[in-house]
């Protein structure tokens, strides 16, 4: 409670400032501006500021750049209890020094089974409301050479950390997400411009420690979205979360870029907010 008292007060703070958000610096010189790298921002939503991501297999951690108030060094640490089922993502979070001003933060990560790409998200429960965040897809490997006509199909994996608001609007809990992605990409339709989208269904729900809590019903279906030949990428578009009855009951975007020598993976992020629920992903998916 201490913390989120802080925070609530800085936070006012900087809302009283005016309409430029501090922690959003599209110029930073750590940040991953390279076109095959997609990151939320405050196009999206205010509190998504996360624009880089580095992860250290010796150490196994993550770094992830530009989220408040989470470490010194910007590290997370491997969260050892996680058994998420059935996926190849793994959990993380930061580790807050006693009596520092620093917050909990939990963040997924994946690489891909070919190192050719990795996504990571990360989230907080310590702010009034949903606080602060992010999600970024990158390739790692060389540009690809998109084929410029037939459909493909993608299947894989998701992961995604869910902050839920409790009955006063103040953070009250991180989730751990995981589940299946389908995706069809038609690289020749639309005139030339092509177009991708898929749903995500079969979401796992767990703690923060990773201990598996039960399910989500219903699915997250992911729009057409347009590809960018150029940067091998798939341009911003939305995201509905469906319920289990099919009702709509959260809305966002998602992204992507194609990795591989031929385009044959897709990593992706996804974002989906509701009236008590927020919650940012990542996708990796690769054609059969």
């Amino acid at each position: 409670m201490k913390r989120i008292a802080v925070v609530c007060a800085l936070t006012l703070s900087v809302a009283a400032c005016g309409d430029g958000n501090p922690f959003t610096d599209g110029d930073s010189a750590d940040g991953d501006t390279s076109p095959g790298s997609v990151f939320f921002d405050s196009e999206q939503n205010d509190g998504l500021v996360a624009n880089n991501v580095v992860y250290d297999a010796g150490t196994d951690t993550l770094i992830i750049n530009n989220i408040p108030f989470d470490d010194p060094q910007n590290e997370y640490i491997r969260v050892t209890s996680e058994a998420f089922v059935n996926s190849g993502f793994d959990a993380y979070e930061s580790d807050p020094a006693p009596g520092s001003a620093e917050l909990q933060y939990f963040a997924i990560f994946r690489r891909s089974d070919s190192g050719n790409s990795q996504v990571a998200s990360t989230t907080s429960a310590e702010y009034i409301g949903f606080g602060f965040g992010g999600a970024g897809a990158q390739r790692l490997g060389a540009d690809p050479s998109l084929p410029r006509s037939g459909i493909y199909t993608y299947n894989g994996e998701y992961g995604a950390v869910r902050t839920v608001l409790n009955s006063v609007g103040n953070g009250d809990r991180v989730e751990y997400i995981t589940g299946d992605v389908e995706l069809a990409a038609d690289f020749g339709d639309f005139d030339d411009v092509g177009a991708v989208g898929g749903i995500v269904s079969n979401r796992i729900l767990y703690d923060d420690t990773g201990t598996q809590i039960g399910t989500v019903a219903g699915i997250i279906s992911l729009a057409n979205g347009d590809i960018d030949f150029d940067n091998g990428a798939i341009e911003n578009t939305t995201a509905v979360q469906l319920d289990g009855s099919g009702a709509q009951v959260a809305t966002g975007s998602w992204e992507g870029v194609f990795a591989g020598p031929n385009g044959e993976e897709i990593a992706g992020i996804v974002f989906v907010e509701g009236t008590d629920t927020r919650e940012i992903g990542g996708i990796v998916a690769t054609t059969p």
